[in-house]
């Protein structure tokens, strides 16, 4: 099976959503900041709160991070079916 349409940016997992990070967009200062919080490839995130609009509420590593659109937008992710 394909699981290339289950590739996302983090900003379209909805709430309750699993995903494995794949790579980061993002260059520079943002990237430095997402690496540090624990959005590295290969970790498994799960969303809090996606309203469709403002910021996002992920748990990474035990810890809730809250997330600007943009941010997350440069997270590329594997969506993680049950």
């Amino acid at each position: 099976m394909n699981n290339t349409h289950l590739r996302i940016g983090l900003d379209e997992l909805p709430t309750d959503g699993i995903a494995e990070i794949i790579t980061l967009d993002g260059r520079g200062a943002v990237a430095g900041r997402l690496a540090a919080l624990g959005f590295v490839p290969g970790m498994r995130v799960s969303m809090v709160q996606n309203r469709g609009h403002g910021p996002l509420i992920v748990s990474v590593i035990n810890t809730r991070v809250a997330l600007g659109r943009r941010e997350a937008v440069s997270i590329r992710a594997r969506r993680i079916t049950a």
